[in-house]
C-alpha cells in the first residue's frame, strides 16, 4: 500500500513539474512573438492596421479550445494532441497581436513580469495551503458570479462615463476572479485533494494555465497603453543619461583661447 502511495505521489510530482514546464515554454513563445510585433513597425502596422486579423485567430483559437476539452479522445493520440495545444496556444498569441501593436514595447514587457509573478505566487499559495479549494467548487463560482455583478457595472460605467478609475476597478476585479481559479487550478494539478486532473492530461493543464495568464493579462493593456508607466521612465532615464553625457563632454573639452 505505501508503496502504491509513493508511486502515485512521484506520478502527480512528474505531471505536475511537465505541466509547469511547458506551460513556462508558451510563456517564453508568447513573450517573443509579442516583442517582435511591438519591436517592428513593418508587422506591428500590419495588426494595426487590419486588427480583424487577431480577430480570427483569437475566436479560432477559443473554437479549438472548447474542441479540445469535449472532445477527449483527440487529447491522447499521440502527435495529434501536440499539435492541437502548439496550434491552440499559437492561434492565442497571434490573437494579442492587434493589442501589442498598439503598446509601447517597455510597458508590454513590464505588465508581462507583473503578470508572470502573479501567476506563479497564486499557484504556489493554491498549492501549499491546507485548505481544500475543489471541495468548494459551488462556493467559488458564487463569488465569482459575485464579483462578474460588480465587473459588468464597473465597465459600463466606464463605457458610459469614460472614467478610468472604473476600468481599473473592472481590471482589479476580474482579475481576482481569475487568480482565485488559478489556485483551484494547482490544487488539480498538484494533486492530493478532493478533484485532480488526470497524471496523462498535462497538456490540457497546459492549456488550462495559459488560458488563465491570458485572460489576466489581457486585462492590462488598458493601462499599458493609457498610463504607459515603464515607457514614460524609460524615456526619463534615457534624456537623463544622454544630458549627463552631454555634461561630462562639455566640461572635458579643451578650453580655446585666441590670442591677439
Amino acid at each position: 500500500m505505501d508503496e502504491r502511495i509513493g508511486s502515485y505521489q512521484r506520478a502527480r510530482r512528474k505531471f505536475a513539474i511537465i505541466v509547469y514546464l511547458v506551460t513556462g515554454l508558451w510563456l517564453v513563445l508568447a513573450i517573443a512573438q509579442w516583442l517582435i510585433v511591438s519591436l517592428f513597425s513593418v508587422i506591428g502596422d500590419v495588426f494595426r492596421d487590419y486588427e480583424w486579423i487577431s480577430v480570427i485567430f483569437f475566436g479560432l483559437a477559443i473554437v479549438l479550445v472548447m474542441f479540445f476539452i469535449f472532445f477527449e479522445q483527440a487529447r491522447f493520440i499521440p502527435g495529434l494532441n501536440w499539435v492541437l495545444t502548439i496550434v491552440i496556444v499559437e492561434f492565442a498569441i497571434i490573437g494579442l497581436f492587434a493589442l501589442v501593436a498598439r503598446s509601447q514595447w517597455p510597458d508590454m514587457f513590464m505588465w508581462f513580469i507583473v503578470c508572470i509573478l502573479l501567476l506563479f505566487l497564486f499557484i504556489l499559495v493554491g498549492a501549499v495551503i491546507p485548505h481544500d479549494l475543489t471541495l468548494d467548487v459551488v462556493i467559488i463560482f458564487v463569488i465569482a458570479f459575485v464579483f462578474l455583478i460588480a465587473s459588468i457595472f464597473m465597465l459600463m460605467l466606464y463605457v458610459l462615463t469614460t472614467a478610468p478609475y472604473s476600468f481599473i476597478m473592472f481590471q482589479h476585479i476580474v482579475s481576482l476572479i481569475m487568480l482565485l481559479f488559478v489556485m483551484y487550478h494547482a490544487q488539480t494539478i498538484t494533486g492530493g485533494r478532493f478533484a485532480e486532473m488526470r497524471i496523462n492530461d498535462y497538456l490540457l493543464a497546459t492549456i488550462i494555465l495559459f488560458y488563465d495568464f491570458i485572460i489576466i493579462y489581457l486585462l492590462t493593456f488598458y493601462v499599458q497603453t493609457k498610463f504607459q508607466i515603464a515607457s514614460d521612465v524609460l524615456d526619463s532615464t534615457l534624456t537623463s543619461t544622454d544630458d549627463d553625457t552631454m555634461n561630462t563632454s562639455t566640461a572635458k573639452s579643451p578650453e580655446v583661447r585666441i590670442q591677439n
